[in-house]
């Protein structure tokens, strides 16, 4: 059984502090080289982002397991310089202000060619940062939100931010597309998924995205050490938001990316294996109900 943990707070911080708890804390071994991931995939404001303090709370609960090195990087799209996004979304200096020892970006780094069993969505395999192999564990911070194309982004697509510039040339863009979209996405997984997420859903897109859409407020962080549970609750989450007929009218376990991380044994299997632990959030009944 897999807890994921909700946490409505107007102070962000405290509402990382309660997600993270609820769902068992990170569990990291003393000495550890942790690695946390923000989304910054553009320099668009959250939820075209992650909150700063989504960031800022992460590295806290980090600090509490007593790491020997914390890490933050990330890779923004191809056509933009990561660095400059990190700094213009105030994540790099959030970072920063926490002292985390590091802060990197994927952008330059020398890279390995992986082709894991299994990605067949992937024919030619695609390039992941070897500075990987050094990382002991890794926290993924993925906003909650949908996307344009893929249908929705959450922890299973945070993992694209691995790959390499001419790996997503590979991704295909369109409404018509995200079965494969989703299978790729998922396939990603297959080497170096993180350890624990922590999803940001101070705010949401529910339509468009990933950065511009219908904006709503939720003020909600969740937390999961398993990312098929993490998404299919996010996703049950989007829709108690009023969001697009591909998530309000379907199942979350028929989206293609969940489908397909369930082939791969990513994470839990069913609903079944889930269980819901919250504060703050009045509407967590409904939530529930849609994680059928």
């Amino acid at each position: 059984m897999v807890v994921v943990g909700l946490s409505r707070n107007k102070d962000t911080l405290e509402a990382v502090k309660a997600a993270v708890g609820f769902a068992g804390g990170l569990g990291i071994k003393k000495g550890s080289t942790v690695l946390i991931r923000p989304n910054a995939n553009t320099a668009d404001l959250p939820p075209g982002s992650t909150n700063p303090d989504v960031l800022r709370g992460a590295i806290r609960e980090v600090k509490k397991c007593n790491p020997g090195k914390i890490i933050v990087a990330e890779k923004s799209m191809s056509t933009l310089d990561t660095e400059k996004v990190l700094k213009e979304l105030g994540l790099w200096q959030a970072a920063e202000s926490e002292g985390v020892d590091e802060i990197l970006t994927f952008d330059d780094m020398k890279r390995r060619h992986v082709e894991p069993k299994g990605a067949y969505s992937w024919p030619y395999g695609f390039d992941v940062p070897e500075f990987l192999e050094s990382i002991d564990y890794m926290i993924a911070l993925p906003v909650i939100k949908t996307h344009w194309t893929a249908t929705f982004t959450m922890g299973l697509k945070s993992q694209i931010s691995i790959t390499a510039d001419r790996d997503r040339r590979q991704l295909p863009h369109g409404q018509n597309w995200d079965v494969l979209f989703g299978n790729m996405i998922a396939e990603s997984n297959l080497v170096y998924m993180p350890d624990f997420y922590i999803s940001d859903a101070t705010k949401c897109f529910v339509t468009d995205g990933p950065n511009t859409g219908t904006l709503r407020e939720p003020d909600i962080v969740l937390a999961s050490s398993d990312v098929i549970a993490n998404d299919a609750v996010g996703l049950a989450l989007l829709k108690t938001l009023g969001t697009v007929p591909k998530i309000q009218n379907r199942s979350v376990w028929a989206q293609p990316q969940i489908k397909r991380a369930v082939e791969l044994n990513l994470g839990v299997l069913s609903r079944e294996e889930i269980t819901v632990k919250s504060a703050g959030v009045e509407e967590i009944e409904e939530i529930i109900a849609n994680l059928a």
